[in-house]
């Protein structure tokens, strides 16, 4: 085998070793003093006893990780989150609702939690003290990272906006009214509400809509794809 040939893959597997690293961590330790370890078995937490840790999770640049945890005889979670090179905490608080998942951008770190009502609440915190800086509510939503691109849609009839949003900042880009939208392609439609949404193309999507056109009969549904792009 030619010898740079051979450096390129030792290389590469102590790349891919480095990453793998960055990534693996396990939650570990005696029942009454549970602790989050690294691949290293270097010890990231430092709770006090009987912590039930319930979820953690980490940055795509293995930099950061925020854990969502209960002290011992505490009626409320906190989310903390750490630094992960230095082994230390950033910032700690009460979210005061259940995680459901973290999503990671340049500028935000996006706390995500279900409501009691079906819907979905994306919090935008800060990194630096983990504040509510922004939130963005939807009953449908469908998250297009790679456009970066979040639409929030309602899955119920009367609230017809379809909203699009920056993914990494929470920004309003552009707001449809599904309503408006099939009127402008022949279909009249007094009442509307979105079951599905489907990627088609680069910043292009498909969205499933119910809607009515006789208000008295709201059981009298009808089906059409809407297709919106940015």
């Amino acid at each position: 085998m030619n010898m740079k040939r051979l450096i390129f893959i030792v290389l590469a597997a102590l790349s891919l070793s480095a990453c793998t690293r960055n990534t693996e961590y396990r939650i570990d330790g005696e029942t009454y003093n549970k602790q989050i370890f690294d691949v290293r078995n270097r010890q990231i937490t430092n709770f006090k006893n009987w912590e039930l840790i319930s979820d953690f999770f980490v940055s795509p640049d293995g930099k950061k990780m925020l854990v969502y945890h209960r002290p011992d005889k505490s009626r409320a979670f906190l989310i903390t989150l750490f630094d992960l090179p230095h082994r230390k905490i950033i910032a700690e608080c009460e979210p005061g609702w259940a995680c459901s998942g973290v999503r990671w951008t340049e500028d935000y770190l996006i706390y995500v939690w279900a409501t009691t009502g079906g819907g979905t609440n994306f919090e935008y915190r800060n990194y630096s003290n983990l504040a509510v800086e922004k939130t963005i509510n939807a009953f449908l939503p469908f998250e297009d990272q790679e456009d970066n691109i979040l639409i929030g849609a309602s899955y119920f009839y009367g609230d017809p906006e379809v909203v699009f949003y920056n993914y990494s900042s929470g920004t309003e880009i552009k707001a449809f009214d599904s309503v408006e939208e099939l009127k402008s392609k022949g279909i009249n439609a007094n009442y509307t509400r979105i079951d599905d949404i489907r990627k088609t193309g680069k910043s292009r999507y498909e969205f499933d809509v119910m809607y009515c056109s006789d208000p008295e009969n709201m059981e009298e549904e009808l089906q059409t794809v809407l297709e919106l792009e940015l």
